[in-house]
């Protein structure tokens, strides 16, 4: 009886190590597709192709309910966020950029003055993932399997916030060379493989290619111009098919020729001589490049490139890729959501992605393969287009509106320096708390004073004080989202929220992100591999969810700062995972 109990309890766990052993891919692809909304998988979803986004969405684990449940909604929190289960609240990547209350000047995501470029001479180089704080699922990864991580986009923000903190290398884009770079925090050179595909000069077959419709203009869901289209470099108007152009030379300057220096007093005149004028100094760049298709083409044909030259997926336990396509974001803040630009580019991303997934196939088979996808926010409409279907659009001038706040708070105070700065970063104002001891004046009055001033105006929808926020006082969606944004060490004493469809500057043309909204907060989550059962789930499920969800996937401890759960009933050995 006692053997035979024994051999029933060997068979079960040989048969469970057998199914976890199947479980585990080679390789773990990781996408984040910059500014894709949710509804764009839905509304194009007809017009994709049966390989790329459909192989997600149609054979894979889709999450229609997904939301962030913070804000603000940019590049550098969403990327955070996506890949450690951790809001802004813990991982203290509050914006792209924010007011260091330390040295009292901005400070970049991702900047770092330590390192040096590697690949770079300049300032894109000074780069690394020290001003995030904890770790996320490369970092788990990592630690686990032993696994080799690679990180790569256009963005170096978008390269280096999935990758972790000790991945095998991040690369990203610098427009003024056109090629990928890194920074000493990873490695001292470039390797070969890196090297080799920069030596190819794709980003320079680019320039002066017309970026035309893929399909017939009639199967546009709308007309070619809309109200708030901007425009690409170089043109005058927002329409197809646009021409990706050269950057025009610097104006030439003419040096001072004799005859341009006055005589001195009484003196004769000089002779004039003819100087000729000195050639300017003309330096390529590929900035054009970027809010169009070429530039996930390009990073496409990197991630192929790393594959190969990493030699990932070609150990015994999985590796990463995680690869941040940036072209959707950089043509959407253009042309907005429901322009023909961003569905074309969205088509022919689809396609892109298509052919990566065809060539992992022929490398692992799709089977050895687990893929997750996401964005990292959404997108407003323009301003104009908002307005024109009957909702409240409207631009802020936010110099001028600060220019407003300020003398007010002289007036009410008695005093110019109540701010450390005189810009709202994303939606924080930084209080001067030593201009405020001296005087005596309560934090909480400016806060109250600021809030009134605020509803005034009739730009805004909420208004918290840091009091507030770290008390956990501000109830509601929204506030929920805020306090989830608000790091008590990096972010402002007073956070404003603007009304829906508002956004942050003048001007005629473009959108851009950053809300509480719908628009912003609601993007596609889809996880394939044989680990997940796939299907359309319509459950809550928040972006915090997405880690916790791949780890449980993966047999993995989750980040330390993960707030999320895992979404078990879209795993495919549901009671295992209930039972760990």
């Amino acid at each position: 009886m006692k053997i035979r109990k024994l051999l029933v309890s060997c068979t079960v766990i040989l048969t469970c190590a057998t199914r976890l052993f199947a479980e585990q891919p080679k390789l773990v692809v990781a996408i984040l597709v910059d500014q894709l909304r949710y509804d764009y998988l839905e509304r194009f979803h007809d017009q994709f192709t049966d390989g790329g986004f459909r192989l997600l969405t149609d054979e894979g684990v889709f999450m229609t309910f997904a939301r962030y449940n913070y804000c603000p909604t940019i590049t550098a929190p969403g990327h955070a966020s996506a890949f450690s289960g951790s809001p802004p609240a813990m991982h203290g990547i509050i914006a792209n950029e924010w007011f260091d209350k330390r040295t009292r000047k901005s400070m970049y995501c991702c900047g770092d003055s330590t390192v040096t470029g590697v690949g770079t001479n300049t300032a894109a180089g000074k780069m690394s993932p020290r001003n995030f704080i904890g770790a996320n699922f490369a970092d788990q990864l990592r630690l686990h399997y032993g696994s080799k991580v690679v990180g790569i986009s256009i963005k170096d923000r978008g390269a280096i916030l999935p990758a972790g903190k000790k991945p095998a290398g991040a690369y990203w884009f610098e427009p003024a060379s056109g090629n990928f770079v890194t920074s000493n925090y990873y490695r001292a050179e470039l390797p070969e493989w890196v090297q080799a595909f920069n030596d190819r000069k794709l980003p320079a077959g680019y320039l002066d290619q017309k970026w035309d419709r893929l399909l017939e203009e009639k199967r546009y869901e709308r007309e070619d111009t809309l109200p708030g289209e901007g425009t690409l470099a170089g043109e005058k108007t927002p329409t197809f098919p646009h021409l990706i152009v050269r950057p025009k030379p610097a104006p030439v300057t003419k040096p001072a020729a004799e005859e341009d220096v006055p005589p001195a007093a009484g003196a004769a005149p000089a002779e004039v001589k003819a100087v000729a004028p000195a050639p300017a100094p003309f330096k390529e760049t590929y900035e054009n490049i970027l809010p169009t298709p070429f530039s996930n083409q390009l990073l496409a044909e990197f991630a192929r490139a790393a594959i190969e030259g990493e030699h990932l997926g070609e150990g015994v336990s999985p590796d990463l890729l995680t690869i941040s396509f940036s072209g959707i974001d950089a043509c959407g803040h253009r042309f907005g959501p429901y322009s023909q630009e961003v569905q074309d580019i969205t088509l022919r991303l689809d396609r892109q992605l298509a052919e990566l997934f065809g060539y992992l196939d022929k490398k692992f088979g799709l089977a050895n393969v687990t893929f997750v996808l996401t964005a990292d926010h959404g997108v407003m409409p323009t301003p104009e287009f908002a307005t024109q279907q009957g909702f409240d659009g409207q631009r802020v001038d936010e110099v001028a509106l600060i220019g407003d706040l300020l003398p007010k708070l002289s007036e009410r105070f008695g005093s110019g320096s109540v701010l450390l700065s005189k810009r709202l970063y994303e939606g924080n104002l930084y209080f001067n708390h030593d201009a405020l001891r001296e005087k005596s004046i309560p934090p909480g009055d400016v806060a109250a004073f600021i809030r009134e001033w605020a509803f005034s105006t009739g730009k805004f929808q909420a208004c918290y004080s840091r009091e507030q926020l770290l008390d956990g006082r501000a109830p509601g969606p929204i506030g929920e989202r805020v306090i989830n944004g608000y790091n008590a060490e990096r972010s402002g004493d007073v956070v404003l929220v603007y009304k829906p469809f508002t956004i942050s500057w003048g001007g005629k043309s473009g959108t851009t992100h950053g809300s509480p909204y719908s628009y912003d907060t609601h993007v596609p989550v889809l996880f394939r591999g044989a680990a997940f059962k796939p299907g359309h789930y319509a459950d809550e499920f928040y972006i915090t969810d997405l880690v916790p969800t791949l780890c449980a996937a993966l047999h993995i401890d989750q980040p330390p700062g993960s707030i999320g759960k895992p979404f078990t009933k879209a795993l495919a050995d549901r009671e295992s995972h209930i039972a760990r």
